[in-house]
């Protein structure tokens, strides 16, 4: 009985630690993908043309058109959401898109629809590092997210894998992990409640 219940208990905290790893891994083929666009972008200068073109600037904030504002750091799914807006779109030229990512993701970001453009919509790509109003002092939630930061990787980060599992629950070993997911500690999951900052600052 003793080692029936062992053998349970092992087998939760396996299947805990699998779903942890197969909801926030990024597949091999995606991570690779970043990688040749962000050495497209640092290679071929077509891949870091302005996006949009000078002459289209003034459409940014434009009011008259559709503006969307897209924050990710997948690529291929910035791709699916503008590609399939285009194309079901009556009047695909008056959509303009506003893809903000991360720093570690916009060469790879940027290239992508540099090299693969939506016309007759337009595309800007930005970095949230681009954007100079974004500090601590102006976004408090900056100071949130690194605290969080922190505490995740004190309490749920490398305890985890020198942890006693016998010391802990397979649900409990369950919250320590979810408390990895970079979804809590991701700033772009944050940043959505200044989207009024960033429509003023296309504005100024």
């Amino acid at each position: 009985m003793e080692i029936s219940e062992r053998e349970i208990r092992e087998a939760k905290f396996a299947e805990f630690t699998n779903k942890h790893f197969a909801a926030s891994a990024v597949p091999k083929e995606i991570h690779c993908l970043s990688l040749r666009l962000t050495d497209e972008y640092l290679s071929n200068a077509h891949a870091r043309k302005q996006l949009p073109s000078p002459e289209l600037l003034p459409l940014l904030s434009d009011n008259s058109l559709h503006q969307f504002v897209l924050l990710t750091d997948n690529i291929l799914a910035a791709s699916v959401v503008v590609n399939s807006a285009v194309q079901s779109s009556l009047k695909p030229e008056k959509i303009v898109f506003h893809v903000i990512t991360d720093k570690k993701t916009y060469a790879g970001m940027h290239s992508w629809f540099a090299l693969n453009p939506v016309s007759p919509a337009i595309v800007e790509v930005e970095g949230i590092h681009q954007f100079e109003w974004l500090t601590r002092e102006n976004v408090p939630v900056f100071e949130a997210v690194e605290s969080h930061y922190g505490i995740r990787k004190y309490y749920h980060g490398n305890h985890i894998a020198a942890a006693n599992l016998s010391d802990i629950t397979p649900h409990s070993f369950a919250s320590k992990l979810q408390a990895r997911s970079p979804k809590y500690i991701s700033l772009l999951n944050h940043i959505r409640i200044y989207l009024p900052e960033l429509t003023l600052f296309h504005m100024a």
